[in-house]
């Protein structure tokens, strides 16, 4: 089974504004909200991908209005999430655009006090992938998701890692079974600027005797490099894509997971999480398809390290 958990869900808000003419008040042109985090980004891809999961959030159920409105999002989606506490709040997160301009806003979040963690560990059985995925809320222990992977990792689980900030860098000293981040995210761990996928891949040898011998690396349109032990690629499109696109991460995390499950090669796994990635940067996060994603496959490119 594989299970997904987002410590720190989200409701996002989209604003699109037409600015003032004269005066102060300007008009909201258009406006919507969405549940939103990284685990369940990641189910809605699967669900598409016919793969099953089990999605698990820090909070969200109880009947604080944040978590009523979370609630009745995700059950119009038919989605079916879980949650380790019913107290604190579901944070926002807003996107303002206008003209050709946008800005995003989030916020760090709340301290959680994980009152259903027992029910949760006893869930997540030997040989089940377990996805921590998003950054900690705030006030959380930089050091948590770290020592769930040493704990979970005791139980027989495969712990798959997809965070940021300074919780990466220590979540990633305790060996994760495997883990997917951005450039951007493995320079911030690690405090080494780097430039470009070819410069990582410099740094594999190192990291493989570090102990991570299963990871990927994204960077936008420059494509990924996903590695297994000694066998490494460099996957990437032949079609042109945006730069960094909100979802597209999760949709290459969600490919992977779709190729482990159907018993697919390191190789074909890392093409469909390519393609995967490639569909949200095209679609959006709520366009998602599984007929594009098989077109995207055909455009993939896999270069041996």
């Amino acid at each position: 089974m594989i299970h997904l958990l987002s410590l720190n869900p989200a409701l996002d808000f989209f604003f699109e504004l037409e600015k003032p003419k004269s005066g102060k008040v300007g008009i909201v042109k258009k406006a919507s909200v969405e549940a939103g985090g990284k685990a369940l980004n990641v189910a809605r891809f699967l669900r598409k991908m016919k793969v099953p999961a089990a999605t698990w959030f820090g909070t969200g159920g109880g009947s604080d209005p944040t978590h009523l409105l979370f609630q009745a999002l995700t059950q119009a989606e038919g989605l079916k999430v879980r949650y380790l506490s019913a107290k604190e709040p579901v944070r926002f997160t807003t996107v303002l655009s206008w003209e050709k301009e946008s800005r995003k806003y989030n916020h760090p979040g709340f301290e959680l006090d994980l009152s259903g963690f027992g029910k949760f560990l006893q869930t997540v059985k030997k040989g089940d992938i377990l996805v921590l995925t998003g950054r900690l809320p705030g006030g959380m222990n930089d050091a948590l998701y770290a020592s769930w992977i040493k704990a979970f990792k005791k139980r027989g689980v495969q712990v798959v890692l997809d965070s940021s900030g300074p919780a990466l860098g220590k979540a990633l000293a305790q060996i994760p079974w495997f883990f997917k981040v951005n450039l951007f995210e493995f320079s911030g761990a690690v405090k080494i600027r780097i430039p470009g996928l070819k410069n990582f891949s410099k740094l594999l040898p190192r990291l493989i005797h570090a102990g991570l011998l299963h990871g990927a690396v994204t960077n936008g349109a420059e494509g990924a490099v996903v590695w297994n032990g000694p066998e490494a690629y460099w996957v990437k499109s032949k079609v042109k894509s945006k730069g960094m696109v909100v979802g597209a991460g999760d949709g290459f995390l969600a490919g992977y997971l779709k190729g482990l499950r159907s018993r697919k090669s390191f190789k074909d796994s890392a093409r469909l999480a390519c393609a995967a990635a490639l569909t949200v940067a095209q679609k959006g996060i709520m366009g998602f398809d599984a007929k594009d994603l098989s077109k995207n496959l055909k455009t993939i490119q896999v270069m041996k390290l």
